[in-house]
């Protein structure tokens, strides 16, 4: 039986998590005898030689909130065979045919499920939807859902997961809203991330050489472009304050590991094409912020989602403000502290956290400017083997969790019942307690406020978004008519209509 994978990958910026769920996916399918596998993907050729099973293109979707509710129904109608619904050169209809060669559709881990990337939600919808219409087997692992989640995507992200035969919910707020928006019986069941145990995979498939990067020698810093709120530059430069503090108090040199940038001829030991670009996205934000650090600074170039998890690995401490550090450091017992700049991040960095009981390593961003995020650092840092050992302790059981969950989804994709009550477990106690009160005091006072007025914000981002989307679409739809009828003006028909009316105001007058 082939089964379709459907990640966010082969797109033109890499994205390490992304891509590590992914290759995640498909070996933990593959340890459990499937073989014929095939990744949807924005490259297809890329992906094939990337994961090493065949690939085919996926199907996305458009931005505007109106143009992709519309392109939904097309491709539902497209679905169930009406050739009007759609163009015959439009991509849906090859990908409809995808999908028919296929027994089953997993749809692989991501954080994607929400009002602030719509058009991935649908495109994750419509997947799922055509699939059960062919009559395949759907589980959808390891999300995160919302927390935006608004309007008619609400019913969208409904809809996907009722029509799922299992879905895996990859923390506990994501799990709640998951039962609130589509009910107990939808199968919804409490998960791990699908690249949990990639960083160990990765290292001990050997992606760890790099001798100019000694072994926990240096801490491991990957900050996005997000910066919430803040200022940019007071955010670059309080970043910089706090790496310069954990520098110097642990001697350790920071080296900045991207993992979102566009260069992408590298990452598989090739040399970059000529013109390719050196630095954007995360390699911006690091060369920003090492021009502004007192201490000395390493900026590594993209890597691919194997060497950055096993770097990550070897790392004395990670320090981060994306989620898959986090995933990548839990897993191989290095300290993480993490920074969350707004909401969305912080439902999914704390999640990762709280699932291996370690939340309260993940701060806010108010954190930053009061210090305390500098100062959670060099606590961890003190106390650094007393937390590498907690995690170390606590890695068994969560990998025999997550084994569990992978049992049973393979299960569901051939169509046996799953086991819906499965889930986390007990969540891991014995924390270390020797850690500082005082910046968890502050960050825990930090939330009573900050998130809330980040989720409002949030709000109001995407309400703006469908807003003006919706007034694209209305000034498309104007100068669409003002077209139409400037050229019936312009038509031979008007001008004899023109030429006509003198004569019938005349015939008029006679009567």
């Amino acid at each position: 039986m082939k089964i379709a994978i459907l990640g966010d990958v082969g797109q033109p910026v890499y994205h390490v998590g992304d891509e590590a769920m992914t290759h995640a996916a498909v070996a933990e399918l593959r340890r459990r005898g499937f073989e014929d596998l095939l990744v949807l993907s924005r490259n297809p050729a890329e992906s094939r030689r990337a994961f090493g099973t065949d690939s085919a293109p996926t199907l996305p979707f458009p931005w505007p909130p109106a143009d992709r509710s519309d392109y939904l129904d097309r491709v539902l109608r497209a679905a169930d065979g009406d050739r009007s619904a759609l163009p015959e050169s439009d991509q849906a209809w090859n990908f409809v045919e995808t999908l028919r060669g296929c027994g089953a559709l997993l749809v692989a881990g991501g954080g994607n499920m929400n009002s602030l990337y719509g058009w991935l939600l649908y495109e994750r919808a419509a997947a799922v939807a055509v699939a059960r219409k062919l009559g395949l087997n759907v589980v959808v692992s390891g999300q995160t859902l919302g927390p935006d989640l608004h309007g008619p995507d609400r019913d969208v992200a409904r809809d996907l997961m009722q029509q799922a035969g299992l879905t895996g919910a990859r923390e506990e707020p994501s799990l709640h809203l998951m039962q609130d928006v589509a009910g107990n019986e939808a199968g919804i069941v409490h998960c791990l991330d699908d690249a949990s145990f990639f960083a160990s995979a990765s290292v001990e498939a050997g992606e760890r050489e790099d001798p100019a990067v000694p072994d926990g020698s240096f801490i491991a810093a990957t900050f996005g472009p997000v910066h919430g709120e803040a200022d940019r530059d007071a955010y670059l430069d309080a970043l910089a304050g706090a790496l310069d503090r954990v520098a110097e108090t642990t001697g350790c040199s920071v080296v900045f590991l991207p993992h979102m940038a566009t260069p992408r001829t590298a990452l598989f030991g090739e040399e970059k094409a000529p013109g390719a670009a050196n630095s954007d996205v995360d390699e911006q934000m690091h060369q920003d912020i090492a021009a502004r650090m007192k201490m000395p600074s390493r900026i590594l170039p993209i890597q691919n989602a194997a060497r950055t998890a096993a770097l990550t690995g070897r790392a004395a401490m990670v320090l981060t403000s994306r989620y898959h550090p986090v995933v990548f450091a839990l897993d191989t017992a290095v300290p993480v502290v993490a920074l969350a700049p707004e909401g969305y991040s912080d439902v999914r960095i704390r999640g990762a956290l709280e699932n291996w009981g370690a939340g309260r390593l993940a701060l806010t961003l108010p954190a930053l400017f009061d210090g305390s995020f500098a100062e959670a650092a060099v606590d961890v840092w003190k106390n650094r083997d007393a937390v590498s050992s907690f995690l170390g302790r606590t890695r068994d059981g969560r990998k025999a969790v997550f084994d569990s969950w992978w049992d049973t989804l393979g299960a569901a994709l051939t169509g046996h019942e799953p086991d819906k009550q499965a889930g986390l477990g007990t969540l891991p106690e014995g924390f270390p307690e020797g850690l500082d009160s005082g910046w968890q005091r502050r960050d825990a006072a930090h939330r009573l406020t900050f998130l809330p007025l980040a989720s409002a914000l949030a709000r109001l981002r995407i309400e703006h978004e469908h807003l003006y989307g919706n007034y694209v679409q209305a000034s498309s739809e104007r100068d669409d008519a003002r077209g139409e009828l400037q050229a019936w003006k312009n038509s031979r028909s008007f001008a004899l209509l023109r030429k006509l009316a003198p004569a019938r105001r005349i015939l008029r007058g006679k009567k």
